[in-house]
């Protein structure tokens, strides 16, 4: 095995080690666009996923870049949602966990060895 294989595959066991340590089991809904027939979009939470093993990291300060929401609104991502590389998160996915609403506003690309989301809390559910 190449010295990068062996990096990337450290890197995925403490990535799945970081999550462990404070896992949730979180069920996302993918959210629905549809169009309204009057050049707008409606917008519907789907289906929940297979519930997956996830960290929510509080985010403090301004940590995280100002992103748009769905109604295209600006706004400070409160949080960043961890999974490892193959967790099936996507924007605009929501989420409750222990009574509050969540909404994933921007997903990184580079799943090499994690997933991550930009989350932003919506309030109690």
């Amino acid at each position: 095995m190449s010295a990068q294989a062996d990096e990337l595959t450290y890197m995925r066991i403490q990535t799945a080690a970081f999550i462990a340590a404070d896992v949730k089991a979180i069920s996302l809904h993918r959210t629905i666009t549809t169009p309204n027939g009057s050049g707008g979009y409606t917008t519907a939470e789907g289906a929940a996923t297979t519930a997956q093993d996830l960290r929510l990291i509080p985010q403090h300060g301004n940590m995280s870049p100002e992103r748009t929401t769905l109604d295209g609104e600006a706004a400070q991502p409160n949080y960043i949602l961890l999974g490892n590389y193959d967790a099936d998160i996507q924007r605009w996915d929501t989420f409750t966990d222990q009574g509050r609403r969540y909404q994933v506003l921007f997903v990184h690309e580079k799943a090499s060895y994690e997933k991550k989301g930009e989350v932003l809390y919506l309030g109690e559910s």
